[in-house]
């Protein structure tokens, strides 16, 4: 019993003494661990004159002449300082450099504060930080020896050795290789200049995120915009923006995300797709955008609408894909609409499958099923162009299969039928129509008087030459071995008044409002849709379809 109660008392001082054992080494390790006890205190290693004093209750030591301080891996030179010793801090003055041997980091200035328990420098007047190829510019520095980042405010630049950058507000951290800038920030290198609200830049990736407000200008003059900012990589050269424009001396293209290649010279926009040539005042919009600035092409899909701006009028067409081929001749610059094409200007509507606009000469052609309407005028053929003059209709050229309606004013269907057909214009409405090789004709004879029926005119000859007044037929010459037809109105009967293959499409015929406001179409404008080549059409399918019940369409 006395041994074991001995045996007893033995392990509680045993473990007493490791429980007290193992709280000093606690004490130890967090005292180790915190930066007051981790650093070595500063220590001056030279002056030229020292002397001792007071201030503010504290005592301190005041150096002067080639003064070096040093704490662990910081060493510190100036002309003059207070050293604090109770709180382990310095004031420094004049031809202040402090060097961390394990980073290299260089820092000079004129004036420091340096808490040496916190490892926390306070830096003003010509204040530069060096780091390998970078170097800090500033009057206004705070800098943590020990996390190795640094703040500047009131105005700094950095230099990297590719980039300049400078802006009122900036972190710097050394270790994560990461800058990030607020206010007025604008960074500049040969190729680019940037310039922001807010940035945040990696220096490994060498990618610069800015937000809000961005404006990037390229050293060819290609500028872009954005709203909410955007991703810049500078290795690659490539920019993805939101809520951006891109302008460049020929163009100017918008959309709600846009990206941007410039070793590749391209670039894309997404939602709400706008762009705008300079030389041409052609606005094209859509959803969908790629541009290849080195080839001059560039591809609109997703309900693209195109507007020709001229002086007295709009030209507008839509399409379910418009492509736009630029070049440094005027003779290559085209543009091209396919499929389901529509025009609107006042003066004239049409559709067609598909489309080319030759800019140079400006010349509208139009492929597979075209048809236009002028006024109560209806015109077909298996192809046709419009030749513009001063920004006016100066010629309509119909080829094969030539069809025209033109409707009086008692809705009678009045036809012209040939081979080829020619129409001349002034002042943007049609003047005279030339209709050559096995042309035809219907024409409904009015009263003079009170305009009632009189009978129907079937024509045929090899040619014809119809003049207008006000896009109405006002005379008809007819040319080699005419054969001439009149039927009155009792013996008139439905085939009598229409010409083989008449089909009335007003139906079709687009309007501004369904130009502007195309109904919706999930399966155009889809990238893989546009892949195909721009071919022309031979035939005109339309006007082959027989006519239900035997009656004319209206």
């Amino acid at each position: 019993m006395i041994i074991w109660t001995f045996q007893v008392k033995f392990a509680n001082v045993i473990l007493k003494k490791l429980i007290r054992t193992y709280i000093i080494l606690a004490i130890l390790m967090i005292a180790m661990l915190s930066p007051a006890f981790s650093q070595r205190r500063v220590k001056i290693e030279h002056s030229d004159y020292t002397e001792g004093g007071r201030k503010d209750g504290q005592r301190y030591f005041k150096v002067i002449g080639n003064v070096y301080f040093i704490q662990d891996n910081t060493n510190i030179w100036c002309d003059s300082a207070f050293l604090y010793r109770k709180d382990n801090r310095l004031e420094a003055y004049g031809h202040i450099r402090i060097f961390d041997a394990i980073d290299s980091v260089t820092i000079t200035s004129e004036r420091l504060e340096y808490d040496g328990d916190s490892q926390f420098a306070n830096l003003r007047d010509n204040v530069v930080y060096r780091e390998d190829s970078v170097s800090l510019f500033t009057d206004f520095l705070d800098y943590d020896l020990f996390s190795k980042s640094a703040i500047f405010f009131n105005g700094g630049k950095i230099n990297d050795g590719e980039n300049i950058l400078t802006s009122k507000k900036g972190y710097y951290n050394a270790a994560g290789k990461s800058m990030s800038f607020k206010t007025d920030v604008e960074l500049v290198n040969p190729e680019n200049t940037l310039k922001a609200d807010s940035l945040y830049y990696d220096m490994v990736t060498k990618v610069a995120r800015t937000i809000g407000p961005t404006e990037i200008i390229s050293s060819d003059g290609t500028i872009m915009n954005s709203e909410m900012g955007g991703d810049f990589n500078m290795r690659i050269n490539k920019t993805t923006i939101m809520a951006g424009e891109i302008e460049t001396e020929s163009y100017i293209l918008r959309g709600d995300e846009l990206y941007y290649d410039r070793d590749k010279g391209t670039n894309s926009a997404s939602g709400n797709v706008y762009m705008f040539s300079k030389q041409d005042d052609i606005i094209i919009t859509g959803q969908m955008a790629d541009n290849d600035e080195l080839n001059g092409i560039t591809k609109i899909y997703g309900q693209p609408l195109l507007k020709k701006l001229f002086e007295e009028d709009t030209l507008y067409l839509v399409a379910d894909t418009l492509v736009s081929m630029d070049d440094s001749l005027d003779v290559n610059k085209k543009l091209l609409a396919y499929h389901n094409v529509r025009i609107y200007r006042q003066e004239l509507q049409g559709k067609a499958d598909s489309l080319l606009y030759a800019l140079s000469d400006s010349v509208l052609y139009l492929y597979n099923d075209p048809i236009l309407w002028s006024d109560g005028n209806q015109i077909e053929a298996d192809s046709m162009n419009i030749e513009f003059r001063n920004n006016q209709i100066h010629t309509l050229n119909l080829q094969f299969n030539s069809f025209m309606v033109l409707k009086d004013s008692l809705d009678h269907y009045n036809q012209l039928k040939g081979k080829n057909m020619t129409g001349y214009f002034q002042d943007n409405k049609i003047n005279r129509l030339n209709v050559d090789g096995n042309s035809e004709c219907i024409f409904f004879a009015l009263d003079e008087e009170d305009a009632s029926l009189t009978g129907v005119n079937k024509i045929l000859c090899s040619s014809m030459v119809i003049r207008f007044v006000d896009n109405k037929a006002d005379n008809m010459s007819f040319y080699t071995n005419p054969e001439a037809t009149f039927i009155p109105p009792h013996e008139l009967k439905e085939p009598d008044t229409r010409l083989k293959g008449f089909v009335w499409r007003e139906s079709e015929r687009p309007t501004l409002e369904n130009i502007i406001n195309p109904p919706p179409n999930p399966e155009a404008g889809s990238q893989e849709d546009t892949q195909g080549e721009f071919k022309e059409a031979p035939s005109n399918a339309n006007r082959n379809k027989p006519i239900p019940d035997g009656k004319i369409q209206k």
